[in-house]
Parts: structure tokens; C-alpha cells; sequence
């Protein structure tokens, strides 16, 4: 079972290089165990070094990541469920379980051989589940009816893969390429794994599959061919997750993490009530924790359970509210994780996702909803929510009604912006 052979050996030096970087304090080290342990069903998997294996080691590592995957996902779940019981955050764990369960559909239906056909159900099903999203975030309104049209918009260019694949195989591939510079995904410490992970990915393996079936045969399809395409698409993968893992967040200061309490109990750190773990800059200082009762930081009262940062100075960052709060006289969205309320060194408020539609310094803005934090993406703002400058002042909205701002006139649902002078920078076109 356990053959030493090349695989074997560059696994072992993997695990050597993993030692010696987790004996030097490299946290990151953890991805090299994971690698050496992973590279031998990997490589067999993607059609690489196959003269290394036999059939019956082919299945035996095939059962057993299908049990593997099954225990994590399973155990991911429970763990999810644990911290909800408790009043703790996720962590994650959600997005995280949702991306397994892709990644094993979409492999499943590659796997199958009929590429043509994995790719339109793979750009019919992100379009799917985009309009879900969008709908359970906007309910009954004019962003559900949008999300219904984009939805459908991209399920209908899934179909219309089925005649011209190679045409959709190459639009897909600019749009990948289109929203990597678009969006800045190409800076590792800036931006997340979210758009790589739930976007690109499945467009690019649309794509590639769209590509592979052009054909009238598909199965004329090398194996060579196919294991050399999709073997690139995993290492890519990987890659990009590794350089996430390794630069994200490389803009903030080093942090070190450890437990606050035990068993949930209230204990105060630096004069602010901790529950769980808790996470420290090099210097000493609070960088977050989750409050473990109402508490005040920089003058805002926030309610037990926000998940607070603080910057190396000690002043309030953001912070994720438990619940709807209402700051500085505006009611921030809270209850998920997705919605970070933005403060200034000073204490003022930078961002806020509104709850409620509310007039502002005598503008009408918007509460959050999905639609406006798509359009924004469009516009190339890429925050959506509600910014204001560190004077207090409203910096950028979206309008709840039709109305006029400085003799120009602006229809609901319009993003205006203003100077540190309350002036209207976007005019109407």
C-alpha cells in the first residue's frame, strides 16, 4: 500500500520542510502536511503518475475520501450547529461546507465525461442560485424581480451553450479574466477567497469544460488531454488558495490568538467584556473578541455577542452586530456575519448597512439590499453600504425616492456621493 517511490519521497520532503517551518513559529506550515498527506490520491485523481498506482490502491483512496469528505462535512456541520447553540459566530463554517458540497457536484459532473453538458449545467446552476440569493435577501421587491432576470439571464446562456460552446467557452473565459482585474483579485492581501472560490471557479470550469466539448464527439477527448486540462485547473486552484492563506490580510498587523474563558464565562480583557477566544497584536493589545454582554467602546454601546476589531491604537475598527443596533442615530443591520459596521479613529461611524430607509442630512437613503450592493459592484464602488467622512458627514447613499439634490434631479434607487463639504460630487448624466 504505501509505496516508496517518487510520490513517496517528495511527500516525506514536504513533511521535512513542514517541521522545520512550524519549529520556526510559520503557521502556514500546517499547508505542507496537508499537502504531502494529499499528494499521492490527488496526483492519482487528476490522472497524474497513474504508473505509480494500482487499481486497487485507485479505489481504496477513492472510498476512502468519499468517507473522508462525508466525516468533515458532517463534522463541520455539527461544529456550526455547536457555536449557533451557544450564541458564538460560525466562523465560516457555513461557506465552507456550501463549497465542499459544490466542489463534489461539479467534479461528479465532469467526471462523467460529458463535458458539453457539465458546463451549461454548471453556468444554468450558478445562475440558479444567484437569484435564491438574491430573493432571500431582498424578499418581496424590486431586487427579487431583478434577481429573477439576471438569474435567468445566465441559465438562458447556459442553454444557449448546448448549440455554441465554443463561442460561450471563450465569453465565459473573458469574464473570469474581466472580474480578476476588475475587482482586484489579483492582490492577495486586500481581497478574500469569496469571489475565487463561489465565482471564478465555476465560470472558469464552465469554460473549460464548454471547450472540451466543442465537439460532436466528446469522447474523442483524450485522456492525456483531459488529465493535462483539468490537473492545471486543480494546481490553479491551489495555488490561488495557498497565496490567499499566506498573504491575506498581510495589510494587518500580526495578530496571536488565545482562549479568553472557559465554558462561556464573562471575563474583562483590557476593560472590555470577552467571551471565547480572543486575539492580540504583537504589542499586547485587544485586536477582537466577541462581547460577552452590552458593552461600550469608543462612546458606541453595542449588545452582547458583537464580534468587535480594534486597531493597534485601541480604537473600535468594526465590528459585526448581534443585532439591529442603532449607532449614532442610524439602525445598523446586524444578525449575520456579512454586515460590518465601519468606525473612524475619532469614534464616528465610517460604513453602515441601514435596516430601515431613513433621511440622513436631509437626503432619503436606502436600506441595504442585494440589488444595491450588485449595482455598486457594477458602478465600481465596491463597498454598498452607507459611508459617511470622519465630520459626521454623509459620504455616499442610495436613494430610497425620486429626489432632487442641488437642482439635479435623481430617481430611487440612484447612487449619489458627497465632498467632506456636504457637496454633491455625482451629478445625473
Amino acid at each position: 500500500m504505501f509505496k516508496r517511490d517518487r510520490i513517496f519521497y517528495f511527500a516525506c520532503g514536504l513533511c521535512s520542510v513542514g517541521v522545520a517551518l512550524a519549529v520556526m513559529g510559520y503557521e502556514f506550515a500546517l499547508l505542507l502536511f496537508v499537502a504531502a498527506y494529499l499528494l499521492r490520491p490527488a496526483l492519482h485523481e487528476f490522472g497524474i503518475a497513474r504508473q505509480y498506482a494500482d487499481e486497487r490502491q485507485l479505489t481504496i483512496h477513492s472510498r476512502s475520501g468519499n468517507i473522508g469528505f462525508i466525516v468533515i462535512i458532517l463534522a463541520a456541520a455539527g461544529f456550526a450547529l455547536w457555536k449557533a447553540s451557544r450564541g458564538e459566530s460560525s466562523g465560516g463554517l457555513p461557506e465552507l461546507i456550501f463549497i465542499g458540497l459544490a466542489a463534489k457536484a461539479i467534479t461528479g459532473l465532469i467526471m462523467v465525461g460529458e463535458y458539453r453538458k457539465a458546463g451549461v449545467v454548471i453556468i444554468s446552476a450558478v445562475g440558479v442560485f444567484l437569484a435564491l440569493f438574491i430573493i432571500a435577501e431582498g424578499g418581496f421587491s424590486v431586487a427579487s424581480i431583478f434577481g429573477i432576470v439576471v438569474g435567468g439571464i445566465i441559465v438562458g446562456l447556459g442553454q444557449l451553450a448546448r448549440k455554441f460552446p465554443k463561442a460561450m467557452a471563450f465569453l465565459l473565459a473573458a469574464v473570469a479574466t474581466g472580474a480578476i482585474f476588475a475587482f482586484d483579485l489579483y492582490d492577495f492581501r486586500e481581497v478574500g477567497t469569496g469571489l475565487w472560490l463561489l465565482f471564478i471557479t465555476p465560470v472558469v470550469t464552465a469554460s473549460t469544460c464548454l471547450f472540451l466539448g466543442r465537439g460532436d464527439r466528446e469522447e474523442e477527448v483524450s485522456p492525456r488531454l483531459r488529465a493535462g486540462v483539468f490537473g492545471t485547473l486543480g494546481i490553479g486552484a491551489a495555488v490561488v488558495f495557498t497565496l490567499a492563506m499566506i498573504f491575506g490580510g498581510r495589510n494587518e498587523p500580526i495578530t496571536s490568538r488565545m482562549a479568553a474563558a472557559p465554558d462561556g464565562e464573562v471575563v474583562e480583557f483590557q476593560d472590555i467584556s470577552c467571551v471565547g477566544s480572543v486575539e492580540y497584536y504583537q504589542n499586547g493589545k485587544l485586536t477582537s473578541c466577541t462581547l460577552g454582554r452590552e458593552d461600550t467602546l469608543s462612546g458606541q454601546p453595542l449588545p452582547a455577542g458583537t464580534v468587535v476589531h480594534l486597531t493597534s491604537d485601541g480604537y473600535l475598527d468594526w465590528c459585526f452586530l448581534k443585532q439591529n443596533t442603532e449607532i449614532q442615530g442610524h439602525l445598523c443591520r446586524g444578525e449575520k456575519d456579512g454586515f460590518m459596521t465601519g468606525f473612524h479613529p475619532n469614534g464616528q461611524l465610517k460604513t453602515a448597512w441601514l435596516a430601515q430607509d431613513e433621511i440622513i442630512q436631509g437626503i432619503p437613503c436606502a436600506k441595504f439590499q442585494f440589488l444595491t450592493a450588485l449595482l455598486n459592484w457594477v458602478a465600481g464602488y465596491k463597498d454598498g453600504s452607507t459611508v459617511f467622512y470622519e465630520n459626521g458627514l454623509l459620504r455616499y447613499c442610495e436613494l430610497s425616492e425620486n429626489f432632487t439634490i442641488e437642482g439635479q434631479r435623481f430617481k430611487r434607487g440612484d447612487a449619489v456621493r458627497f465632498d467632506k463639504e456636504g457637496k454633491l460630487l455625482v451629478k445625473k448624466d
